[in-house]
């Protein structure tokens, strides 16, 4: 019997199986190109074959070792941050940087700058509090001790559009839920700080930073006796109007006082507050003072260049990225992208209308994708398996290679999958970028198989459910196939 002649027998006898269990045979056959140990675990997870798509394919080979339903398109998730990684380091270099300058109405005269600053973002994506006190010991440099105008804060650089960061979860106070702005402080976040009280007593003491005035902090801790464990450590933080301007954060629960220092973020308030209040801050520790509040604005050609941080490169930005999936960093690097090749402002569809013309441009034609906003945080958001795993074999032959390995999560080491694969041989092969929402469980990147062989490997998951731990398990079994039999 010739093997074509077997194998339609074989689907025959499955689909009559079927039709006697009350099991489709369309979800038969999607079971029949997968690993035993990977139909198990399915099946033990109560997970189904027809919403899992794959693509495994050695670097050196021109055809995938494993392809299921590899043309079906599936949100990925934060896996799309590949896409906007490897667009990002050819498009805008692996050295590209971000520049925050400040200008003025006017140079100090005798210290004092008689008139407004201009303070204009550019897009970085991880501009700190440590970044404003570089621009902020410059203009102490300078000799400014004081400024009569206001602060003016020019976001003039991108243009999101409007959107609501309660949209995605109902849940604005969460920093992955942050907006993007070409000029943010601290990834838009807000750090509360809890310690325990001094020598003399009291109660826990909690502060945030920056010290925004508008924000109202009400500190509610029960101060418990015994080591910092369990009960004794359970504050409990509630954001109040997260996105207003007049939000309060509610401090409760129990805290020991043998507890360590410890810090939580969030967003809370107007984010250009934030800078504002920073910059007076500093500037007042200085010795200085400012007698206006802010405005939003854009710096006219007039204005007077006084001082620049410029972030550090996108390559080291990347890793923090892919590491740990933050999802403002990559809309501002997407949003930045747009800017770069369109001109600003950026904007989410001259980001897009970039990164297609540059996946042409390599020979990518790809239907049915949707980047959305780079970051994954998205519903809307679509890539097949093939898409993706050509994208990696693409970046795997370029120059770039070194620069996404470098940014992507290890298996049993670190980032988002340093819990995964910890005591299994294939701990620390696998370079893996992850992606997690509600009924998405994905994850793509590179693994070194048990044989030395290199492999491309791409899993996207769309199931109800599937993000509660059986979708990590159907991957992890994946993994451990390959390792052993690439």
């Amino acid at each position: 019997m010739h093997r074509f002649d077997l194998s339609f027998r074989n689907l025959v006898i499955a689909g009559l199986i079927g039709l006697c269990l009350g099991v489709p045979p369309a979800a038969l056959a999607a079971d029949s190109d997968l690993p035993k140990s990977v139909v198990d675990t399915l099946r033990q997870q109560k997970l189904s074959a027809k919403d899992l798509g794959i693509w495994i394919q050695a670097v050196d080979s021109k055809k995938p070792l494993l392809a299921h339903l590899p043309d079906n398109l599936y949100n990925p998730a934060s896996v799309m941050k590949l896409v906007t990684s490897v667009a990002a380091l050819d498009i805008l270099g692996t050295n590209f940087q971000w520049p925050t300058r400040v200008y003025a109405d006017a140079l100090p005269v005798n210290g004092v700058i008689h008139g407004n600053v201009y303070i204009k973002g550019s897009g970085d994506p991880w501009f700190r509090s440590e970044d404003l006190w570089d621009l902020m010991r410059q203009l102490n440099d300078l000799g400014v001790r004081e400024i009569t105008g206001k602060l003016i804060i020019d976001n003039s650089y991108f243009d999101p559009g409007p959107a609501d960061p309660a949209d995605f979860d109902n849940h604005p106070e969460r920093v992955y839920n942050a907006l993007p702005q070409a000029l943010l402080l601290d990834n838009r976040a807000t750090r509360v700080l809890i310690t325990p009280p001094d020598r003399t007593g009291g109660s826990a003491v909690v502060r945030a930073w920056p010290p925004n005035p508008n924000l109202q902090v009400q500190n509610d801790l029960k101060l418990v006796k015994g080591p910092c464990t369990g009960r004794a450590n359970q504050p409990s933080i509630v954001v109040q109007g997260s996105d207003t301007n007049t939000p309060s954060i509610d401090v409760n629960g129990t805290y020991s006082a043998q507890c360590t220092p410890d810090q939580y973020y969030f967003v809370a308030g107007n984010a250009n507050d934030a800078i504002y209040y920073a910059f007076k801050h500093m500037l007042t520790q200085q010795g200085g003072k400012i007698d206006g509040l802010w405005s939003e604005g854009i710096t006219p050609s007039s204005a007077v260049f006084l001082a620049q941080h410029n972030s550090e490169n996108l390559t080291q930005y990347l890793y923090l990225q892919n590491k740990w999936s933050n999802n403002l960093m990559a809309r501002q690097i997407f949003l930045t992208i747009g800017a770069e090749i369109k001109g600003p402002p950026g904007t989410p569809l001259k980001a897009k209308a970039a990164i297609d013309a540059w996946l042409k441009e390599i020979g990518m034609n790809w239907q049915g994708f949707d980047i959305e906003n780079g970051s994954g945080l998205s519903r809307k958001a679509r890539i097949s398996p093939r898409q993706m795993g050509e994208l990696l074999r693409y970046a795997w032959d370029s120059p770039i290679m070194p620069e996404l390995m470098a940014s992507l999560p290890i298996a049993g080491v670190d980032g988002t999958m340093r819990k995964r694969l910890r005591g299994e041989p294939a701990r620390g092969m696998i370079h893996l970028k992850t992606g997690t929402l509600r009924d998405v469980r994905a994850g793509a990147g590179y693994m070194i198989t048990e044989s030395g062989r290199r492999y491309v490997v791409v899993i996207l998951q769309n199931e109800p459910n599937v993000q509660n731990g059986g979708g990590s398990r159907v991957q992890d079994a994946l993994l451990d196939w390959l390792y052993h039999n690439g």
